[in-house]
């Protein structure tokens, strides 16, 4: 084929090339929500580490990659035994999760790139970036404060530490944190709507077609 590109890559479209993409993962995630489910917290860990680093991988040189195999192996190793210790782990699987979202948020603010929500906001086709630059970084900031501030907070409620009694109000300070975040997401569109008028009425569908559109060309 001239160029040498395979018709079946020329064809996949953005839409094949994100599966492609998040395909490997997906395996691993099911394991360890299975794992989990059957009380396996070792196994459950190891393959929700193996999910991020599958994914994470994708994007590092080989030395990167390299570093994420050996650790794997540690953790293999640990599963065996420290089985308690393992246990400890993917309790605390949540907070991993908060910590990798504020990496998400957080590593977009560095010196020459394109903050997230700039990025995002560039494919919504009724704003325009160049009114609200300053916005969509300051939107970063705190999406990333506020992932590094659930993160704490969550680790001390898995574990029962002060201020709260025991890991039995974990399931309930998860469903407040998560209570709250999806306020402030919702309520920044009624803030947003009301700075940038121009842009039209801001809404959560709104956001997620132009998070969806940012993604797809990231994988274009």
């Amino acid at each position: 084929m001239p160029g040498g590109v395979p018709p079946r890559m020329a064809s996949a479209g953005p839409w094949g090339r994100l599966l492609r993409h998040v395909a490997p993962a997906l395996p691993l995630a099911g394991g360890a929500l299975a794992m989990r489910l059957l009380d396996r917290p070792g196994p459950a860990a190891l393959l929700a580490a193996g999910a991020v680093a599958l994914s994470l991988g994708r994007r590092l040189g080989l030395g990167a990659r390299l570093a994420l195999a050996a650790a794997l192996g540690a953790l293999a190793l640990a599963c065996a035994a420290w089985p308690e210790r393992m246990a400890l782990l993917a309790r605390l699987l949540p907070v991993a999760g908060d910590l990798l979202l504020a990496a998400h948020f957080g590593a977009t603010l560095r010196p020459g790139r394109e903050p997230l929500i700039s990025r995002y906001t560039r494919h919504d086709a009724g704003s325009r970036l160049a009114e609200c630059a300053g916005y969509t970084r300051g939107l970063t900031w705190l999406w990333t404060l506020l992932f590094l501030a659930v993160a704490p907070l969550h680790a001390a409620a898995l574990l029962g530490l002060p201020p709260f009694p025991a890991p039995v109000a974990a399931p309930l300070v998860l469903g407040l944190t998560a209570a709250v975040m999806l306020a402030f997401f919702l309520g920044e569109h009624v803030i947003r709507t009301l700075r940038f008028p121009q842009f039209g009425i801001a809404t959560p569908a709104r956001t997620l077609r132009a998070v969806l559109a940012a993604t797809l060309a990231h994988h274009a």
